[in-house]
């Protein structure tokens, strides 16, 4: 018989077009030990060997955290024994939802099934499998909806495999080389963009791949190899945007899509074959954690720039990196989310997309972490250290939900999921949000109004501008006679060096504005009693400008004489011009949807503060935000009258 290696080699020969497919992002793209497939474990293999299924059992019994874990995903195993099958639609090109969908079927049913022996949990899953496998194609056109039914497949496959009889497991197979892998070489043909993708879609189609690769190997062992070869190196596009410090350029929520699909991948990687191949040591790839920390606002929210939302969702790559640097910090948060997220299920029957993988954080978790009371998460100020979307964070403090918090953004709206928000901010101080981002909306409006095919084109006159949230009419930035930011105009972002300033950083927002100003800065600083300073300094050209400054706000506003007093949930800030005394403030009204395809915003308003500079002047706005019972009667702050270019 020939050996599982010979028959992969004799493949890879007829088939030359592997080797060039996927050009890997580096000269030392990851790549298997030559001997690695010859010995291929039985299943289950995916994340969790026999072994560790028989001390999850056990876990799950003397562990208070394991057990918290599993008590969640068995409430939703039996809430989906209640509810329809999804019954796929045959038509139709994105079935993304769908298929996340069945993937935390599939994967939670699976997992209960392994861990209690309830048949009933066991024949639900088939019936979800058995759907999964007869829908006729698993939409190759929008290949992220292809890797999730793969990557839901996989798990099914790969957990159940010694209970689904023989046909069974040649259905489940079949359908995941002929409308998976398979379809990814068509795409390969085709050289479709996520094969070199830095963005979400990188590692998810990738990673999801891999998975159905290495659930079938043994039936394809050419195939798989192939499969994953590529996948090596295919995510090494992704794992340099990550560098320096492991900030994610599409903001927090596509870095949990992502992000948990990398670590998928390599952790498949070492329960098949004992090595992750160094998937985690790009730089930045193990402070890409800490990032994610620091995107969590201290009401629990996240700093929501680009196609990001404020809220919270539950990332089991937390619990990986938990277990790899031995950091209960790193899991904290998602571990605070279960209470929670457990009411909710309970409540309404949903099913939450982000919490599909849920099963993973039970594998992750480590139960020997423990508490570390008193221990520092984070640095107070942090920055992204450059990066392709340069970004920063300031807060008062770790632990309190009333502490205050600035999240800067700089870099360019021309970049995967971006928004117009060169040098927009965020704050958040005694548990309100006050100057706010409001993410993404809906992508089903633009798509109904006939926008399907602006969404993602981020040339400067794409119609993506003109949705309001990623427009910059909903950004809290600097505007020069109602100018539009140049998409391609990268602003970098340095901390601050005067003693002075202590914590702060500055924006060099020049290149978006280039032609409607000379220079163009913006500088913010967290002081030690919790007021943020705001510095924005400017020099006109050959003509002369109408300055705006833009705050987003849910606030009710009421105008002063030198600035505005925001009031929410019984909460106070005051925002107070220092200069010029010229400035003029106004509140606008921004609660309707100002287009079709746009959301209404109940509540919103812009406060809008407007300064004119005559041209090849140099012109100035500095303001002070206070939150709570601070006055404007503050002893005086050399801050205030210093200039960008010496902080």
């Amino acid at each position: 018989m020939i050996s599982f290696l010979s028959a992969a080699r004799a493949f890879l020969l007829l088939c030359p077009l592997f080797l060039t497919s996927v050009a890997p992002a580096s000269s030392a793209a990851p790549a298997l030990p030559d001997d690695a497939w010859i010995r291929l474990p039985p299943h289950p293999r995916l994340f969790a060997r026999p072994e560790k299924w028989s001390a999850l059992k056990t876990q799950n019994t003397t562990d208070a955290v394991s057990r918290r874990m599993f008590a969640l995903i068995r409430e939703r195993a039996e809430i989906l024994l209640t509810l329809p099958s999804l019954d796929l639609p045959e038509k139709g090109l994105n079935l993304h939802g769908p298929m996340r969908q069945m993937q935390g079927r599939i994967a939670v049913l699976a997992m209960t099934y392994r861990l209690t022996g309830e048949t009933r949990l066991l024949a639900r899953a088939r019936v979800e499998m058995k759907e999964l496998a007869e829908t006729p194609h698993w939409r190759p056109g929008h290949f992220l909806s292809c890797a999730e039914a793969t990557t839901a497949m996989a798990l099914g496959l790969d957990w159940l495999y010694d209970e689904l009889t023989p046909a069974e497991r040649d259905a489940c197979a079949r359908a995941i080389i002929e409308k998976g892998l398979k379809e990814s070489l068509a795409a390969e043909v085709r050289k479709e963009s996520w094969l070199t993708s830095g963005g979400n879609w990188g590692p998810v189609c990738h990673g999801g791949m891999a998975l159905g690769a290495l659930a079938v190997a043994e039936r394809e062992p050419a195939l798989a190899q192939r499969i994953v070869a590529r996948s090596l190196a295919g995510v090494a596009y992704a794992a340099a945007k990550y560098a320096p410090a492991g900030a994610h350029s599409e903001g927090p929520g596509y870095w949990a899509y992502g992000t948990n699909f990398y670590f998928m991948f390599a952790d498949a990687l070492r329960t098949v074959f004992g090595t992750t191949c160094d998937l985690e040591k790009p730089p930045g790839l193990l402070r890409t954690g800490d990032y994610n920390l620091q995107m969590t606002t201290p009401t629990g929210t996240m700093f929501s720039y680009g196609d990001s939302v404020p809220e919270f969702g539950y990332e089991p790559v937390m619990f990986w990196f938990a277990r790899e640097l031995r950091g209960y910090y790193l899991a904290a948060p998602t571990l605070d989310r279960l209470e929670p997220m457990c009411a909710m299920l309970v409540s309404d029957r949903a099913e939450p997309d982000a919490s599909r993988l849920q099963p993973l954080g039970l594998i992750w978790w480590d139960p020997t972490l423990r508490p570390e009371p008193g221990k520092i998460v984070g640095p107070l100020t942090w920055w992204s250290e450059g990066g392709p979307q340069p970004q920063a964070v300031m807060r008062s403090s770790w632990g309190d939900p009333r502490a205050t918090y600035v999240g800067i953004k700089a870099g360019q709206p021309a970049s995967g999921h971006g928004h117009m928000d060169t040098g927009s901010f965020i704050l958040e101080s005694r548990g309100v949000r006050w100057a706010v981002d409001l993410g993404r909306d809906s992508y089903a409006l633009p798509r109904r109004h006939g926008l399907g095919d602006e969404l993602f084109r981020e040339t400067q006159e794409s119609k993506r501008w003109s949705i309001f949230t990623n427009g910059p009419d909903s950004h809290n930035i600097l505007r020069f006679n109602g100018s539009v930011p140049w998409v391609v105009g990268k602003a970098e972002l340095r901390p601050a060096q005067h003693p002075a300033v202590l914590s702060g950083f500055v924006a060099d927002l020049t290149p978006a504005y280039t032609g409607y100003v000379q220079t163009a800065q913006r500088g913010l600083s967290l002081r030690a009693d919790q007021r943020l300073v705001i510095r924005d300094e400017w020099t006109t050209g050959d003509r002369g400008s109408l300055v705006s400054a833009q705050w987003m706000t849910y606030a009710k506003v009421t105008l002063e004489k030198a600035g505005a007093l925001l009031e929410q949930n019984g909460e106070t800030l005051r925002l107070r011009i220092v200069s010029p005394a010229s400035a003029h403030v106004a509140v606008e009204d921004w609660s309707k949807a100002p287009n079709l395809w746009d959301s209404p915003r109940p509540g919103l308003s812009r406060i809008v503060i407007r300064v004119g500079t005559a041209a090849k002047s140099p012109g100035e706005l500095v303001l002070v935000a206070e939150p709570g019972e601070l006055t404007a009667a503050a002893p005086a702050d050399p801050i205030l009258t210093l200039p960008l270019e010496q902080w």
